[in-house]
């Protein structure tokens, strides 16, 4: 029969192990949001926001940051080649409401995206002419159409409530966690080598 003292050992190892688990997690979600967002063009704090938002019409963050990654792409694109899927939005919409590929210069994914919709909707566009454009340039991009009308005011207002439900990870909390994996696979990496 186990004693008093070694249950509660059990548990503080549980507990321990349960700890150390979950800062791995944390760690490693971290990494992970840092990874997209660099991709993405955007801040880890937007991206978030934005993946919060994403997720209830069924994009993951994954999917976003590939979503973001093409975007900004076809827009380097058009920018420097004058051609690719920005083409014919530049021909055929951009005009009617005066947006020119340098309104498109050095913004984040998720603002070059806002941007685009917000093109659509000026120029007039039905939804089928706009999930044309919006499909041109990353595939189940229309399923956003819904959080960015209106000058993405749903996103916003879903990246606000997952920022005050504690769902968003600080950049100073996100730069910890990645500096603590960073360690700990500096540790992991002594252990194996024996050092």
């Amino acid at each position: 029969f186990p004693t008093r003292r070694s249950s509660d050992l059990l548990a503080a190892v549980a507990a321990g192990g349960a700890i150390t688990a979950m800062v791995v997690s944390t760690a490693n979600a971290a990494k992970e949001i840092s990874n997209i967002a660099q991709v993405s063009g955007a801040g880890t704090e937007e991206f978030q926001r934005f993946a919060a938002g994403a997720k209830t019409v069924g994009i993951e963050q994954d999917k976003l940051g590939d979503i973001f990654k093409d975007f900004r792409e076809k827009v380097g694109e058009f920018v420097q080649t004058g051609g690719g899927g920005m083409k014919d939005f530049f021909e055929q919409v951009a005009p009617k409401v005066g947006i020119t590929a340098d309104a498109f210069r050095n913004l984040s994914g998720p603002q070059a995206l806002q941007l685009y919709v917000d093109t659509l909707e000026k120029a007039g566009l039905s939804q089928e002419q706009m999930s044309f454009y919006l499909e041109s340039m990353a595939s189940d991009t229309t399923a956003l159409i819904p959080l960015l009308r209106d000058g993405g005011k749903e996103m916003t207002a879903l990246g606000d409530a997952a920022a005050q439900t504690g769902q968003i990870m600080s950049d100073q909390t996100i730069y910890a966690a990645k500096e603590l994996s960073r360690q700990m696979d500096e540790f992991r990496g002594l252990i194996v080598t024996g050092k």
